[in-house]
């Protein structure tokens, strides 16, 4: 069992206007006091392949993998968070209405904007909030997690899809769907849609990939990718950028 108590953001991380309070354990919402069963072995593992100290799962939601059909990251993400609401939308569905909209051609999604537009429109129980200057902030993102919100975020996907610096090159979209505090500082548990596994991730590598977005690549842009205005790198694009999935309770 575990000790789901809020953990205070660690030392290096810089004090942010949305900073989550330290001592917050008292005020913490239900979702995010949990006791791990049986059916989440996989995060055990996990915890014990890191070899992470004093592990704290604060919050962590089931979601069932989906894998993606061509570059359409993006959209499996979304599709798999709306797995909380009583009516989950399909990647099909997903895809025609991000084509209608203008915000796709084959399945990706270039914007942080675009996916807050689709998930308010396919997840009326969730409230989009677009996460900025993560870099800066990154208590943001923990903050939001750590009170019941999944987080779907744009990073640089490496060969075993853990993130990496390639300038944008490699973006693929995964969904947070726990975290983690140890005493080598925050981890995050994701899905995302090249893999039915659960992922661990150091939180400070996934800000860093994030960081890096700043242009598609060249081989990828070959079928006619729909690039927002400014940019990969650019105020509508994925650099520095998340979507948190805020439950209404």
């Amino acid at each position: 069992m575990y000790n789901t108590t809020m953990p205070a953001p660690p030392t290096q991380a810089p004090a942010c206007k949305k900073k989550a309070e330290t001592n917050e354990s008292e005020n913490l919402p239900p979702w995010a006091k949990i006791t791990l069963t049986s059916s989440e072995a996989e995060i055990e593992k996990l915890i014990a392949r890191h070899a992470l100290k004093d592990a704290e799962v604060t919050y962590f939601s089931q979601v069932e993998p989906i894998l993606q059909d061509g570059p359409q990251c993006g959209l499996v993400a979304l599709s798999m968070a709306s797995q909380e609401y009583t009516k989950p939308v399909s990647v099909t569905q997903l895809l025609a209405e991000a084509r209608v909209r203008g915000f796709t051609q084959h399945g990706e999604v270039y914007s942080v904007d675009f996916m807050g537009t689709l998930a308010a429109e396919y997840l009326p129980d969730h409230r989009p909030d677009v996460l900025v200057d993560l870099q800066t902030c990154p208590d943001t993102l923990t903050h939001a997690l750590a009170h019941g919100a999944m987080v779907l975020i744009p990073y640089d996907s490496d060969f075993n899809h853990a993130p990496c610096l390639k300038r944008g090159h490699k973006a693929h979209w995964a969904l947070l769907v726990g975290l983690i505090s140890s005493r080598q500082g925050y981890y995050v548990l994701a899905r995302h849609g090249k893999s039915r596994h659960l992922a661990c991730w150091p939180l400070r590598d996934l800000i860093e990939s994030n960081g890096n977005l700043e242009e598609e690549g060249t081989a990828r842009h070959a079928g006619g990718y729909v690039i927002p205005k400014g940019g990969v790198g650019g105020q509508r694009g994925l650099r520095g950028r998340a979507l948190a999935l805020h439950p209404y309770v």
